[in-house]
């Protein structure tokens, strides 16, 4: 991990290792995603459609999201004041760019869909798991949210990972790459990455660190959980609907 904005230890307090082979393994193990990867259109078409609103709101919820500075200032107050200043101003670029990127990812998520022939992605009705990871987005529970935008990180880089590499996926797509898949793999060089500043900022604003950990990970489950139950509950929705059309 690069050095993060407030701990230099989430390496070693965070079981990543573990959590990414939770997300790795239940993605998976999904019938819609094994689907898609074999070449399936109508799964790949259903993938791109049924995780398209939570994606689409994914940007909104972080830049509505208020990042307040008292509790930080108060938990690291023996930091010396440019420090900690430093670190405010840092923070607020950090988020400002996560926001950015986010937006980014909304618009290559569109574009994929079209290479895929989709005209649009709107229409069905968001199912309950899809919902569920809306609103966890929108908690005003900082460490929560966070923790949600981890999870979020862990899922998407093990999704882009396994598909990215499926021949039969990525010949569905007219230009025959996956955009969204391929800029969720790129390296973080110069600074770090969505999943260190999401797991650095859920410990921050957790007001006892000695039990921040098991409430951080049981959350960052939680919502891997919640997108390979999304995964399922897509498959059945609208699978039979394309089956039909």
């Amino acid at each position: 991990m690069h050095a993060s904005l407030f701990f230099h230890d989430n390496a070693n307090y965070f079981a990543g290792s573990e959590l990414r082979a939770m997300a790795r393994e239940g993605i998976r193990a999904t019938s819609l995603i094994r689907r898609a990867g074999c070449g399936d259109r109508r799964a790949a078409e259903a993938l791109h459609i049924g995780f398209w609103p939570f994606v689409r709101e994914f940007e909104l919820a972080i830049d509505k999201q208020h990042l307040p500075r008292d509790p930080l200032q108060q938990r690291f107050a023996n930091a010396s004041r440019a420090r900690v200043n430093q670190t405010f101003i840092e923070l607020a670029k950090a988020v400002a760019a996560m926001k950015q990127e986010e937006g980014s990812h909304a618009s290559h998520w569109k574009k994929d869909a079209q290479c895929l022939g989709l005209a649009s992605l709107e229409g069905p009705p968001v199912v309950p798991s899809v919902q569920a990871l809306i609103e966890s987005s929108y908690s005003k529970d900082l460490p929560h949210f966070f923790s949600v935008l981890a999870g979020t990180e862990f899922v998407a880089e093990e999704l882009s990972a396994y598909l990215t590499r499926q021949p039969a996926y990525l010949q569905q797509f007219s230009r025959k790459r996956w955009i969204w898949g391929e800029v969720h793999l790129i390296p973080h060089d110069d600074g770090p990455s969505h999943l260190e500043i999401d797991l650095d900022l859920a410990r921050a604003y957790s007001e006892d660190d000695r039990s921040a950990k098991a409430r951080i990970e049981a959350a960052i489950v939680e919502t891997i959980t919640l997108y390979a139950r999304s995964a399922n509950e897509i498959e059945a929705a609208l699978v039979p609907i394309a089956e039909s059309a």
